[in-house]
């Protein structure tokens, strides 16, 4: 037996051929990234994750910074594979979704509940695995393709 939502999940795949037609507006995607993250379960309801949604100039300019930060790291016979990746990929696409926890929530549970302190940050990386799925899948069931990149 399976469910739309069991679909949704078996739909939702890395796609490394980004592009930037897309019949959302950044407005419309804004709110559904936005309410992905909402409604997205944490530890002590404590909603401690973030994200910084950038589409146009800014979203180009996030991958030039990250290109120039790679040909710090990248030997240099290899940077032109690993800018032909973010240019072909991450840049060519729509906007990009940057993910973070707000530690000032979590310093805060961690001073409420204080017999939990040493839990609160890794219940917190739960809670943003959760929320950067949610958003995936809500970017699948919209046909909007979609990686998952830890730079």
């Amino acid at each position: 037996m399976s469910s739309p939502f069991i679909e949704q999940i078996k739909a939702r795949r890395t796609i490394y051929a980004l592009g930037d037609q897309v019949s959302h507006t950044p407005e419309q995607l804004t709110a559904l990234i936005q309410d992905a993250i909402k409604h997205s379960p944490s530890s002590f309801n404590s909603q401690s994750s973030r994200a910084v949604i950038l589409f146009g100039a800014q979203h180009h300019t996030l991958w030039d910074i990250v290109k120039a930060e790679l040909k710090k790291i990248v030997p240099p016979e290899a940077y032109a594979q690993s800018e032909a990746k973010v240019d072909g990929s991450f840049r060519a696409g729509f906007g990009t979704v940057l993910f973070f926890e707000d530690t000032d929530v979590i310093k805060d549970l961690q001073q409420k509940f204080a017999l939990y302190a040493d839990n609160f940050p890794i219940w917190s990386e739960h809670a943003t695995g959760i929320a950067q799925f949610a958003v995936w899948t809500t970017l699948a069931q919209e046909k909007i393709g979609a990686s998952l990149q830890h730079y």
